[in-house]
């Protein structure tokens, strides 16, 4: 069994509370750790039985910027719920952290976290 970490995917999503964050999609990063056996795919050398991770970034970005939504928790869970339901993998742990209203509180970081 191994472990597929993506650090810091940069996407697009009208996301949140306030009327005027739901106007135009905003900045959140993703960090994503997919638990899957990768024993073909280091056997064979071929990516082609295993996780593309570009994929899987083109996956997150596209479900962010259809998403519409107000909370970062829903977000998340559904966002697990997602890419468990697109790819051959055992276990997701995510999470999404939201710069825009973090430095507007003055906070360093605000981030939800889900594991399935």
């Amino acid at each position: 069994m191994g472990r597929i970490t993506l650090d810091g995917i940069e996407v697009m999503a009208r996301i949140g509370l306030l009327e005027e964050e739901q106007k135009a999609p905003q900045d959140l990063y993703v960090t994503l750790s997919m638990e899957c056996g990768f024993e073909t795919v280091v056997a064979n050398d071929d990516l082609s039985e295993g996780v593309d991770y570009r994929e899987v970034i083109e996956k997150v970005k596209a479900f962010a910027l259809a998403y519409e939504g107000k909370t970062l928790e829903r977000f998340a869970e559904q966002l697990a719920d997602h890419l468990m339901d697109a790819f051959a993998v055992d276990g997701v742990r995510l999470a999404v952290d939201k710069p825009r209203y973090t430095r507007r509180l003055g906070l360093r970081e605000i981030r939800v976290e889900v594991e399935r």
